[in-house]
């Protein structure tokens, strides 16, 4: 069967999300967000299914929900709206909590913000990796165009989950 992990803690592949989910929920109640929402997950839901209102359904808003379905994400307008302030890390839940988001690497100097909306607008030029202190990647992605567009869109969704980091290995600073 296969395993994934260091040698000391090898976890069998088909038990992955089962760990994963413990590990979060853990993190969480050491931290007392136990119910926050994910920075990640709302990201994810706005992206791919924001048209259909679902974002606002994770995060709490249940009329905004409804209302966003009915109009199919305000023909497509809201959702775009929800899309850039979830990529910006300046949503918030109902509870008016900020969403969970992995812990700080280093010192965070480089704006999330920034770096969302130089990939979502520049991205396939390779702005946003030299934004981040990557200027060889910054090069190579102006060179393919953002990796034919794959590459750039990589670049939206781990900006947008939170997950980038610059040159250094700092996270992207991110609003309160």
């Amino acid at each position: 069967m296969p395993f994934a992990g260091a040698a000391e803690n090898k976890i069998p592949i088909n038990q992955l999300p089962t760990k994963f989910i413990q590990r979060d929920k853990l993190i969480r109640k050491k931290e007392g967000n136990l119910n926050q929402k994910s920075q990640s997950t709302a990201f994810l839901l706005s992206a791919f299914l924001g048209f259909l209102g679902i974002d606002r359904f994770y995060l709490g808003y249940t009329a905004l929900g409804i209302l966003k379905l009915i109009t199919c994400g305000g023909l497509g307008i809201w959702a775009l709206v929800d899309y850039v302030l979830v990529g910006i890390g300046n949503m918030k839940d109902s509870n008016g909590n900020k969403l969970l988001r992995e812990q700080p690497a280093g010192k965070p100097v480089k704006s999330q913000s920034t770096a969302f909306l130089l990939s979502w607008l520049v991205g396939f030029l390779g702005v946003d990796r030299f934004y981040l202190g990557y200027t060889g990647l910054g090069i190579l992605k102006l060179i393919t165009c953002g990796g034919l567009g794959i590459w750039a869109l990589v670049d939206i969704i781990l900006i947008g989950i939170g997950s980038m980091k610059d040159a250094q290995g700092n996270s992207l600073q991110f609003s309160d």
